[in-house]
């Protein structure tokens, strides 16, 4: 069971890293072309 916690919490460190690259490459696209 131990492993499994380590596996579930590393899936969810993982998956809000990449959503908040992809948000953040996001509102960087789209800030400045928005505003020019």
């Amino acid at each position: 069971m131990n492993t499994f916690w380590w596996v579930a919490l590393g899936a969810v460190v993982l998956l809000a890293l990449v959503a908040a690259v992809v948000d953040g490459r996001g509102r960087s696209d789209r800030g400045p072309r928005s505003r020019r």
